[in-house]
């Protein structure tokens, strides 16, 4: 019965969340691969966990992706349907796959007794494309576990920590550490929907201990910081703050730091 996510004012408890990703498993039986229309939702936190359970593997899909590369990504994985929360905005195309909503209110099933093999791809995250068409990187469910306890044991983060973070659930950093990372240890994940200073400090003064960004959030934050003595304060109460997807620029650590 503890938290698991909170996003947007909704939240999911264990139990819950429990429950309505075994929906999604149970759907998915016989599929091969599924996309999911990665919005801050907690129906995107649902069909990843149970696209996950049943050994399916996931296709994060950025919702503000343009056609050209929307038809790429979903013709080269060839998901056979995209998972999305209700009036999830999915671009007209000449051909896309089945698209199916998630139910996080869904009661009463149970998650596959066997977990699939280690070896089996978990995700399929495509790059950014900055050289050419995006390319999709396979993940292994190894590759994830081991990741996500490597830093776990560095970070000695526990299922006693709160983490709080605003980052996309289309990428690895927002959705494998800053999702699956919480899920794994049993600790409870606030997402902010949007990256906002203020919201940052709400959530450390309710309780939150960890924080995950990137370095325009952090140099964001230390701006707000030097100007508002509540969001230094606010900040002060972390137990850990990561920066990643980019190297942290120095001085924004030392301002950070101050």
């Amino acid at each position: 019965d503890r938290p698991a996510v909170r996003i947007g004012g909704r939240e999911l408890s264990y139990r819950d969340l429990h429950e309505a990703a075994a929906t999604v498993a149970k759907s998915l039986e016989g599929t091969r691969r599924v996309a999911v229309w990665a919005e801050p939702t907690l129906e995107t936190c649902v069909a990843v966990v149970g696209a996950t359970a049943a050994g399916v593997p996931v296709v994060p899909v950025n919702p503000k992706l343009g056609t050209g590369e929307l038809r790429h990504v979903l013709q080269d994985s060839e998901p056979d349907l995209l998972l999305g929360a209700p009036g999830g905005a999915l671009r007209e195309l000449e051909r896309s796959p089945r698209v199916e909503t998630v139910d996080p209110e869904a009661r009463g099933a149970d998650l596959p007794e066997e977990p699939p093999d280690e070896d089996h791809p978990a995700l399929i995250v495509y790059t950014s494309g900055t050289t050419g068409p995006p390319k999709g990187a396979v993940l292994s469910r190894r590759a994830v576990a081991s990741n996500l306890d490597a830093l776990a044991e560095a970070w000695e983060w526990t299922s006693e920590d709160r983490l709080t973070h605003a980052l996309p659930l289309f990428h690895v950093h927002g959705l494998v550490l800053g999702l699956l990372g919480p899920l794994r240890l049993g600790c409870r994940l606030d997402h902010l929907g949007r990256f906002e200073p203020s919201s940052v400090a709400g959530a450390f003064e309710e309780g939150a201990s960890m924080l995950f960004g990137v370095p325009t959030m952090y140099n964001r934050l230390a701006s707000e910081a030097e100007a508002d003595p509540a969001v230094a304060d606010a900040l002060g109460r972390a137990r850990l703050l990561v920066s990643g997807s980019a190297p942290l620029p120095a001085p924004v650590f030392e301002r950070v730091a101050d």
